[in-house]
């Protein structure tokens, strides 16, 4: 629908989302009986994955990160989960989460994990897409992302869809975004971003599943 574009979403508790190559996805917010899932995850991510995406890179996934992964009050944090419908016993897709920044209640902190082999299906746009979506409800205006200042693919990506540079210390690139309610509010001016803001618009018509 036309008018799609300029509306928020409505996300349900949990829904079906179809991935670019066509794989079913169950998406909904994490919760503490996830953490199995969680740590099993964790320890197929390659040492790199871990490092380029504000893990830590070797050991398990520390106790304090898995549970500030299991919000609470969405003006504070949030983490939303996918995993493939198709494959029930796989851990699960990927990660997004956001954390407000100490002392301003309108920014947060981003971080996004993907598992190696779902990177460039789509299971990232919708992960954050939901992220934008629940903080733009909860007064968040601004995401800042830290990214290791050798992960150019990210960065660039990051940009294309609308981030800016805010800074550089121990080879970590600080960008920030603005924070999107709608598909109308995603830049469109080149591929990445138009496939950010078509997500978005698919969101409106997502299917509610029984959560699992």
């Amino acid at each position: 629908m036309f008018l799609d574009r300029f509306a928020t979403p409505q996300l349900p508790p949990a829904f079906k989302y179809v991935l670019e190559d066509q794989t079913p996805i169950l998406v909904r917010p994490l919760r503490p009986d996830d953490a199995p899932r969680l740590r099993a995850g964790f320890s197929l991510l390659s040492q790199l994955a871990r490092r380029r995406h504000n893990f830590a890179e070797q050991g398990g996934l520390e106790e304090e990160t898995l549970q500030s992964l299991f919000n609470r009050n969405p003006k504070e944090g949030c983490a939303w989960g996918a995993a493939n419908m198709k494959k029930p016993d796989e851990p699960g897709i990927g990660i997004a989460r956001y954390v407000r920044v100490n002392g301003d209640p309108s920014a947060a902190d981003v971080a996004i994990v993907i598992g190696d082999n779902y990177q460039g299906r789509g299971a990232g746009f919708v992960l954050q897409a939901c992220l934008h979506i629940t903080a733009a409800r909860n007064g968040i205006r601004t995401f800042y992302y830290d990214v290791p200042s050798d992960y150019d693919r990210i960065i660039e990506h990051l940009k294309l869809m609308g981030a800016t540079h805010a800074g550089r210390a121990d080879n970590i690139d600080r960008l920030q975004m603005p924070v999107y309610k709608r598909p109308s509010d995603v830049p469109k001016g080149n591929a990445i971003s138009r496939r950010f803001a078509e997500t978005f618009k698919k969101l409106h018509s997502v299917q509610e599943v029984a959560d699992a």
